[in-house]
Formats: C-alpha cells, sequence, structure tokens
C-alpha cells in the first residue's frame, strides 16, 4: 500500500491563477484581542499584532475549481498588522482532496488539511453540515437560509492574505463575488482540539452566497527579514 507522502508528490499540479465557481456560508465575527489568544491555531506572532476587524468562518461547495469540485472550512481571525501593512490569515483550514490540499499549500502557502465533509439541504431552506476527520467530528453545523437577495463582493470586504511558510511570506489579494442571503445559524457545535473553538461565538451576521465565482491570483512571495 502507498505512504500518504507517496500519493500526496504524485499529485497533478495545478498552478495558480485559479477560478472558482460554487455556493456556501460565511459567518462574520469581531473578536477581541484578549479573545484570539485562545486561537491555538495561530502563531504567536500573528496574536501579538492582531488588529480587530472582521473575523470569519467560510464553510464552501466549490462545484468548479482547476483542481476540480471539493469542499472546504476555513477560519479567519480577523485583522493582523504584517510588514506595516493590514492583513488578514487563515489560520486554520480544511478540504475535502488531496489535489486541492497539495495545490494550496505549494500556490499560495495556504496550509490546507484533508477532511471529509457531508452538505445536506432540505426544502424548508436548512442546510446541514458536517465536517470530519478520521472519525473525528470537527465542525456540526445546521443554517437557515432567508430568502432576501444581498450582492456580496470583495470590493466591499476586501481579503488581502498574507501566509507564512518556511521563510517566506505570500501575499494574495483574491476577488470573488455572489449572490447572498441572510441566515441563521440554529446549531453549531465545534472540536476544540480540530478547530478553533471561538467560532461557536453568535456570528454578527451569517450569509449563505449562492451562486459565487472567485478568483485566486498568483502570490506575491518575499522573503522574511
Amino acid at each position: 500500500m502507498k505512504s500518504t507522502n507517496h500519493e500526496e508528490n504524485m499529485i497533478k499540479k495545478y498552478p495558480a491563477p485559479w477560478s472558482l465557481k460554487g455556493k456556501g456560508f460565511i459567518l462574520l465575527y469581531r473578536f477581541s484581542k484578549k479573545e484570539i489568544q485562545t486561537d491555538d491555531f495561530l502563531s504567536q506572532k500573528f496574536k501579538d499584532s492582531f488588529l480587530g476587524g472582521f473575523g470569519a468562518v467560510m464553510i464552501v461547495d466549490y462545484q468548479e475549481s482547476n483542481a476540480g469540485p471539493y469542499q472546504e472550512l476555513l477560519f479567519i481571525p480577523g485583522n493582523i498588522r504584517y510588514a506595516g501593512k493590514k492583513k488578514k490569515t487563515i489560520s486554520k483550514i480544511y478540504v475535502s482532496t488531496l489535489v486541492s490540499k497539495m495545490n494550496g499549500i505549494q500556490n499560495w502557502a495556504i496550509p490546507k488539511e484533508h477532511a471529509s465533509f457531508d452538505f445536506k439541504e432540505s426544502e424548508k431552506h436548512i442546510t446541514q453540515i458536517q465536517v470530519s476527520s478520521k472519525k473525528n467530528n470537527i465542525i456540526d453545523l445546521k443554517l437557515k437560509n432567508g430568502r432576501m437577495k444581498i450582492p456580496v463582493n470583495t470590493k466591499f470586504l476586501p481579503f488581502p492574505l498574507v501566509q507564512e511558510h518556511e521563510d517566506k511570506a505570500f501575499y494574495t489579494k483574491f476577488s470573488g463575488s455572489g449572490t447572498g442571503r441572510l441566515a441563521k445559524v440554529l446549531h453549531l457545535k465545534v472540536n476544540s482540539e480540530m478547530f478553533p473553538k471561538l467560532s461557536e461565538k453568535k456570528p454578527v451576521v451569517s450569509l449563505r452566497v449562492d451562486p459565487f465565482t472567485i478568483h485566486f491570483p498568483k502570490s506575491t512571495i518575499k522573503k522574511i527579514v
């Protein structure tokens, strides 16, 4: 039987830029600097440079991407000051395919991990999402979708990312747009050993975005000094 590392080394490379289409949920939060100190997945360097602003949990079902369909769960704590500028960083992220995992790390230094996803949608505008890894639940989420449409665009809520990998900083400014609807969180349970417990806090606002498109350009890579 082949090892996981060997399988990962054999995965096809899909260099940036990427264009993606899909649907999903965005939960927006505001965390205090004290709260962020409890994020076990964020480096102390980024905790110390935390500026506040909007953080987010995103749960996405990509139906199209350069590397094929996949699902994704990620956590962004909020704004940090990096090299004198306001940035955001992904402190924890899971995806449903190894090809997305490996290309995400190689292209943008996004620390993707592999997990299983289960999306269930009912006729009553309710979506249930479970994410697990090796039989361990990561997140269990139930949301009710609203009907009023809201345009969603990163021009109004930008997410300029910085991710550190080895001795390099990867800067990526992705862009996206779609049709949003207000959503209500009915249930949210997190395994704090595998995902930030902070996400169980009541979000400021929750949105279902369906459909949407995202463009991930090639990162600007600089040596960390």
